[in-house]
């Protein structure tokens, strides 16, 4: 038990690590086991808890709605799902495309490219109970920077993972960005014939039992 908890806490900093130093902490990750399903289960959790934080801790200014206009499965389906999703597309385009990484590694190096947003993201949100509406400029500078830093280092995951070029990553993660928008629409589209057929159904036996 400790030594899992010794292998748990090891793998949890190398969240650290990857924010200063990601491809090496990528190599480790993906190659030296240094990451586990466990550890990145954690860290999806804490993504969406930092969203959470940022929803709650935000000026008003800044959010006038805040958290108590916005409930956690809004969130959730918002912000989190959509991430999950690029882990099925990444998975999906990488076996057609011949990518080198696991649908595995994908999931675990995908969870430690959330870094930037998961570290930064609160204090962020914290300060921003400093600034005025005059500052605003400052604050959107400064959410948005660790948005496209985050955004950079999951394109940092998919070129390395599946040991992609620079030229290769970009298309590829054109395609992902492709694949997840049309995993999302399919999916819509099942659940919304789904729900019109379980309708129809009950709506039929219900008219079928006040006849007899």
């Amino acid at each position: 038990m400790t030594a899992r908890l010794r292998l748990f806490g090891i793998q949890m900093s190398y969240l650290w690590k990857v924010l200063w130093h990601p491809l090496d902490g990528l190599y480790d990750i993906v190659y030296k086991g240094k990451g586990g399903i466990v550890s990145a289960c954690v860290i999806y959790l804490l993504f969406f808890i930092a969203i959470i934080l940022k929803t709650a801790l935000t000026n008003f200014i800044f959010n006038p709605y805040g958290l108590h206009a916005t409930s956690l499965s809004t969130i959730f389906i918002t912000f989190v799902l959509p991430v999950l999703v690029l882990v099925v597309a990444n998975c999906l385009v990488s076996s057609i495309t011949q990518g080198q990484g696991t649908y595995r590694s994908v999931f675990i190096s995908t969870a430690y490219m959330l870094a930037p947003y998961i570290i930064f993201a609160v204090p962020v949100s914290i300060l921003s109970n400093i600034f005025s509406g005059a500052e605003e400029a400052v604050y959107l500078f400064t959410i948005w920077f660790v948005k496209i830093w985050t955004g950079f280092f999951l394109f940092l995951g998919i070129m390395e993972v599946h040991a992609y070029s620079i030229p290769e990553a970009i298309v590829n993660t054109l395609w992902i960005l492709f694949a997840g928008v049309m995993v999302i629409l399919f999916s819509l589209a099942f659940f919304g014939i789904t729900y019109q057929s379980v309708n129809f159904l009950y709506e039929f036996i219900r008219e079928a039992i006040g006849y007899v």
